[in-house]
């Protein structure tokens, strides 16, 4: 399993190559994706799909709560717990 370091720097990745936005280095767990680095809702779904192709996770919509969207940090917490539901 990975850890936050190496989460963050998948998510940095994913963010700069499938979505075609420039981060600043390093990434910081207290931006938020829609006002710091405008990501979009629209963006924000085709982040989805990388996540889940990039983690091997299942991101459940039933469950998905707004709040795991709202910064960087929400979104290594949401994914390092989908990993743990996994093994």
């Amino acid at each position: 399993m990975m850890n936050r370091v190496e989460i963050m720097d998948r998510v940095r990745s994913i963010i700069i190559e499938n979505l075609e936005i420039q981060v600043i280095e390093p990434l910081d767990e207290s931006q938020r994706l829609y006002d710091d680095l405008n990501i979009d809702s629209i963006m924000v779904l085709q982040l989805i799909v990388y996540i889940e192709e990039a983690f091997d996770v299942a991101l459940p919509e039933e469950d998905m709560d707004p709040s795991v969207f709202s910064t960087v940090g929400a979104l290594v917490s949401f994914i390092q717990q989908l990993q743990t539901m996994k093994v």
